[in-house]
């Protein structure tokens, strides 16, 4: 079979166009959209900021933590230097020293209490002698008379007070450590 070769149809001429002249070079296309822009943007924001917590938290881990006890007498120390001429704040202070010693190193909870409803319920506590227990007591209604009263004390006075604090520090420590747990 012989198949006869048709012509190939030929195409319109072209209008006539715009004259080539004035023609200017190609045109830009940017290779991103500007969401696509603000999106990888923001994941590097958050990227960034997901490391640097990530160090924060590393660093806060590595941090040794200081003993209760360690911190109480650190404390204690502070509140003797720092406040030599303010009675109040230096009351404040050793008796904060005094209760978070209480809190952390013995599990005691003292907050939202007076020091009357504290001694209360330490009394039932077999862990500490009446000793310690009255010594406790005298120590901290000098405190509530230095704060609340505004009873002048000297600088004998501080150091004397200094000292009881500390002792019973010791005290409550040593009776913690011979115990080998909280009481």
């Amino acid at each position: 079979m012989f198949l006869a070769q048709m012509p190939t149809p030929q195409l319109p001429p072209l209008p006539n166009g715009p004259a080539l002249d004035r023609a200017r070079g190609p045109i830009e296309i940017s290779a991103y959209e500007p969401w696509q822009i603000v999106l990888a943007v923001g994941f590097c924001v958050l990227f960034i900021g997901l490391l640097f917590w990530l160090f924060l938290r590393a660093r806060q881990k590595g941090k040794p933590i200081t003993p209760p006890y360690e911190a109480a007498i650190a404390e204690l120390e502070t509140a003797a230097q720092l406040t030599s001429e303010d009675d109040e704040r230096f009351a404040v202070l050793s008796s904060q020293a005094l209760r978070r010693y209480l809190e952390d190193g013995l599990g005691l909870r003292f907050s939202a209490r007076t020091s009357e409803e504290f001694l209360k319920n330490l009394k039932s506590n077999t862990a500490f002698d009446q000793g310690f227990q009255n010594r406790l007591s005298e120590a901290l209604a000098l405190f509530d008379r230095i704060k609340f009263a505004q009873q002048a004390i000297s600088q004998e006075e501080r150091i004397r007070i200094s000292d009881t604090v500390r002792s019973l520090i010791d005290q409550a420590h040593a009776s913690v450590e011979q115990g080998g747990a909280k009481p």
